[in-house]
């Protein structure tokens, strides 16, 4: 897969860190399939890690 780098480029495949797999769809590092098999864990802990770096990231609204 190529990945687009130019400026008029809207979304850009990045790899998950969590997977690894290659995803268009990317929210502070992982997928959106981590992201929902993260939330839907029993143990939250790793979800609740990764929704307080999306509050750093871009803040509480």
């Amino acid at each position: 897969m190529t990945v687009a780098t130019e400026e008029t480029v809207m979304a850009e495949p990045r790899a998950c860190t969590r997977c690894s797999k290659v995803s268009l769809l990317w929210v502070v590092g992982r997928c959106a399939d981590c992201v929902a098999e993260m939330g839907l864990a029993e143990d939250s802990t790793e979800y609740d890690a990764w929704k307080a770096d999306v509050r750093a990231e871009f803040g509480r609204k």
